[in-house]
């Protein structure tokens, strides 16, 4: 047997991990990312209480949506480094620490200024977090169903809408809203108590420190040298066309529903708890397509279902057609959601161990921060084409994303190992 081969079998062995451990740390990728989502959509729940409080515009308010999406850009470039040099376990817990308490404090201001800054503080936690969450799920799952694992995880955010959704609704004021979203600090103290470190980037430090492998863990050369440099750019342009189509509707569809479409509030709720269950399917399905057919065709399937559900919002809601068909087409674009399921795994596929977190969380967050302009732009646009207009540019963002997503190489179901 040649040396090659008896090389990759020790990797393998050694980067093994037992059904405790990724149990583990699928559960603390899926709690972290369902947290953060629960926190992020706190301010499009309740915008209108928000809005009314501080005595500002909705345009106004669209302004807080931008800085926290941007604020998850800085994030995500920051706390991927941080994850690449210090370790995935130790860095995750970092970041639900940030977006807990930013958030816990803002349920005390009383100022508007200081209650974006607190959003923005918390976007860079946020951002962070995904980043992090699928370096460790991607290096500890099994390749042939790491696209499945991506797609729990990524559906970990519907039940925790579903749960801000209801949080929303039954507390006295937003205030309370957000002294709840203050709760994920208590799963970065779990996180660092039981979730394992990753046995790649164990491995790759211990190596990189007895000078076995010559990369530095991560550094900005390597970052943006070699094919690393056009798979980030790819890539940040594909994850801008998925941020901006999800966050011109999600941003703004609780508003849409009871103030443009009329329908009261406790049926607004219904259509958004049934929007996420459709959507929590669509992610482990699409999920477990992109290990069946591979992460783009998964992607392009997944969009092109989103594209049609676009097409039908815009006609339906310009013609003034019924409110349920307007809704049916919003149903048909959480439907098409499912190619969130993708990124964490396809990215965290592209590249090496040394800069796996920084590269998916350059690329993920930066896509999403450069697409934080969508909910702003609805916002301004409302004053003369109305919501739906704004909602509706989201489906050129999606065509963006399908035709530059076929530019991206596809590694479904590569071994990860230290030093690849």
């Amino acid at each position: 047997m040649s040396d090659a081969i008896l090389r990759d079998i020790d990797q393998t062995a050694e980067f093994t991990y037992t059904s405790k451990e990724r149990n583990l740390v699928i559960s603390a990728a899926a709690l972290g990312w369902g947290l953060e989502f629960f926190d992020l959509m706190l301010v499009a729940l309740m915008a209108k209480e928000i809005s009314a409080d501080f005595g500002v515009s909705m345009t106004e308010l669209g302004v807080v949506f931008t800085v926290q999406l941007i604020c998850t850009a800085i994030g995500g470039v920051i706390f991927g480094r941080l994850a690449d040099i210090y370790g995935r376990r130790r860095v995750l817990s970092w970041t639900i620490w940030v977006f807990g308490l930013a958030t816990a404090v803002t349920a005390l201001t009383h100022s508007f200024t200081l209650f974006m800054v607190l959003r923005g503080i918390a976007g860079i936690g946020i951002g962070g977090e995904w980043a992090v969450g699928y370096a460790l799920l991607n290096e500890a799952w099994s390749p042939k169903r790491r696209g499945l694992a991506g797609g729990l995880v990524q559906s970990a955010i519907w039940p925790t809408f579903a749960l801000a959704i209801f949080v929303t609704g039954a507390v006295p004021n937003w205030r309370w809203a957000f002294a709840i979203g203050a709760l994920p600090v208590l799963a970065a103290i779990w996180i660092r108590r039981v979730c394992p470190e990753s046995k790649q980037w164990l491995a790759m430090r211990r190596d990189t420190t007895s000078g076995k492998l010559r990369r530095s863990g991560g550094s900005v050369s390597e970052l943006f040298s070699g094919p690393n440099l056009k798979l980030i750019v790819i890539g940040t342009i594909v994850v801008f066309g998925a941020q901006y189509s999800y966050y011109v509707f999600s941003s703004w569809m609780p508003t849409y529903l009871k103030s443009t479409l009329g329908i009261s509030p406790g049926s607004a709720q219904l259509i958004l708890y049934a929007s996420s269950a459709i959507s929590m399917f669509s992610y482990i399905l699409v999920g477990w397509l992109g290990d069946l057919i591979g992460r783009r065709n998964a992607l392009l399937l997944s969009a092109a279902v989103q594209l049609l559900g676009f097409i039908a919002f815009a006609s339906l809601s310009m013609t003034g057609q019924a409110v349920d068909l307007i809704v049916a087409a919003y149903f048909l674009i959480s439907l098409g959601l499912g190619y969130y399921a993708i990124f964490g795994a396809w990215f965290g596929e592209l590249f090496a161990t040394s800069v796996r977190a920084g590269a998916s969380g350059f690329c993920y967050s930066v896509g999403r921060g450069v697409a934080s302009f969508g909910p702003y732009l609805v916002g301004a646009m409302s004053t003369k084409y109305g919501l739906q207009g704004g909602i509706s540019t989201g489906m050129g963002s999606v065509l963006v994303m399908m035709v530059f997503a076929c530019l991206l190489a596809d590694r479904s179901g590569r071994v990860i190992t230290a030093s690849e």
